[in-house]
């Protein structure tokens, strides 16, 4: 069965190249681009995966891990955040993890983000 990943960035081509990537290795990807739509779609699809973007106007990433979290429905959909935020090998000092989740930063090889979210659907 294809896992769903809700792929969730403010910048059009980050959300289209995800899309492409994934839909790619047989995954069916809902996308939007801000936090608050992002909500809705969890709750409407509940998605095996969320990429989220730390940096979006209106509603952060950060705020909407946190609002996920309280919602008995969706608290246990897990996240990896993608950010230009913080760089590569500020991730990699911090062992892939931000704030316990798993992080990779934007310009990360395709094929790590890939890997990331096949651990964490089990695909």
């Amino acid at each position: 069965m294809s896992k769903k990943i809700l792929v969730v960035d403010n910048e059009p081509r980050i959300v289209e190249l995800l899309s492409k990537i994934l839909s790619r290795e047989g995954m069916t990807v809902l996308s939007t681009m801000n936090g608050e739509d992002c909500l809705k779609l969890a709750i409407e699809n509940m998605p095996d995966l969320i990429i989220l973007d730390l940096l979006m106007p209106g509603m952060d990433g950060g705020t909407v891990a946190t609002t996920l979290e309280e919602n008995p429905k969706t608290k246990d959909i897990p996240v990896i955040f993608l950010s230009g935020a913080i760089s590569e090998r500020e991730v990699a000092e911090r062992g892939g993890k931000v704030g316990g989740r798993e992080f990779l930063a934007k310009g990360s090889d395709i094929g790590d983000l890939v890997k990331a979210i096949k651990k964490t659907v089990g695909a």
